[in-house]
């Protein structure tokens, strides 16, 4: 795998051309800005053998809009028609989040065994990021791109990938233009904020992630579904940004509420981490006090004290499915839309419940 960000990135992006003429080149998106039509018609009037027809006053403005500009779109054009490079683009929202990094190696493991390369890249949740590098990945002539995550950063990859005539594959956001591969947030969130009002809680506090998150508004689904069928209300709900500074802050206001929780579900393991570094801040034990629950079972889920009850996901296995639908795409071979991976409640010491509460659901969970 070819990393493209982290220490010593900005040299590796010089280095390879792909920061350096994203910085100082006119995109296509400049130019369908320009001429006032969709990214799709810039690439259709101005990619090689088009046969997509378009009205002669729009071809018009748009190549008055390439010369005005100076586009040059011959290497993204190369790129559409010529893929053969047996690489393959890897977008992700956040590399400091250490579910990507194994959704990633999924891809990478299964492109490797035939005989394509992983290109990585991270866009830190920036939409301008994440729009420079897909057309970088493009101009490069990647065969295929899995874009990775839920949130605004990536919005505009459909509609634009669509345009390019680009195969690819998302994780964790739906599409209505290609494959997914995604989990049940909705369901893993309601069967998680369920297991707590089975302990007995009667208050118990979200921290949501971002509001722009497809990911975060289903996990968040699923925590009302549960309340409001148990008759348990609106809830009580902060938001946070899925790092463990944002779990902090938000646990910290939920706890200085006037209703405060006796128990709170963080929407992913960081923001779990960052409230149980709260809690202890303001004095409160987990789970005497106030239990704590996560979802994602990232590695060191397992190894915090208490141990975090979480919702376990496996990230590699999200890789290797978006992997192998992505292949089946660029072997033209039919393929499903959409695939679910499963997920599985860890109960551990964090939520409180005794050994006789654990269900089957995690029959090798490590006992209170």
């Amino acid at each position: 795998m070819f990393p493209l960000t982290g220490p010593g990135a900005a040299t590796t992006l010089i280095e390879t051309g792909y920061y350096e003429g994203l910085a100082l080149s006119v995109t296509i998106r400049d130019v369908a800005a320009a001429a006032g039509v969709s990214v799709a018609t810039v690439s259709r009037v101005t990619g090689p053998g088009s046969t997509y027809p378009v009205g002669a006053a729009t071809r018009a403005r748009v190549m008055a809009a390439v010369e005005q500009l100076g586009y040059r779109p011959n290497g993204l054009a190369r790129g559409l028609t010529q893929k053969n490079s047996r690489l393959i683009g890897v977008v992700v929202p956040d590399i400091a989040n250490a579910y990507y990094p194994e959704v990633a190696r999924g891809i990478e493991d299964v492109a490797g065994e035939h005989g394509y390369q992983a290109v990585f890249c991270s866009t830190d949740r920036d939409p301008d990021k994440a729009r420079a590098y897909v057309e970088a990945l493009l101009d490069k002539r990647v065969s295929g791109l899995a874009v990775i995550g839920g949130g605004e950063e990536v919005a505009f990859a459909e509609a634009d990938l669509a345009g390019y005539g680009a195969s690819a594959v998302f994780v964790g956001r739906p599409s209505s233009a290609f494959p997914t591969v995604r989990v049940d947030n909705v369901g893993a969130a309601r069967e998680m904020t369920e297991h707590l009002l089975g302990l007995g809680h009667t208050r118990v506090g979200l921290i949501a992630g971002s509001e722009t998150s497809s990911t975060a508004s289903e996990r968040r689904r699923g925590y009302h579904e549960a309340l409001e069928a148990s008759g348990h209300g609106p809830g009580l709900v902060e938001l946070g940004d899925f790092t463990e500074a944002g779990g902090y802050a938000a646990a910290r206001r939920l706890l200085q509420a006037p209703e405060t929780p006796t128990a709170i579900f963080a929407s992913n393991d960081r923001m779990a981490l960052g409230a149980l570094a709260a809690l202890s801040d303001l004095g409160l034990r987990v789970p005497q006090d106030v239990a704590l629950v996560g979802f994602d079972d990232v590695p060191m889920s397992t190894y915090v004290r208490p141990a975090l009850t979480t919702v376990s996901v496996s990230a590699r296995e999200l890789g290797v499915r978006a992997m192998l639908l992505l292949l089946q795409r660029l072997n033209g071979q039919p393929g499903p839309r959409e695939v679910r991976v499963r997920t599985r409640l860890i109960v551990r010491e964090s939520c409180g419940a005794s050994r006789q509460t654990r269900t089957a659901k995690d029959p090798d969970a490590p006992s209170t």
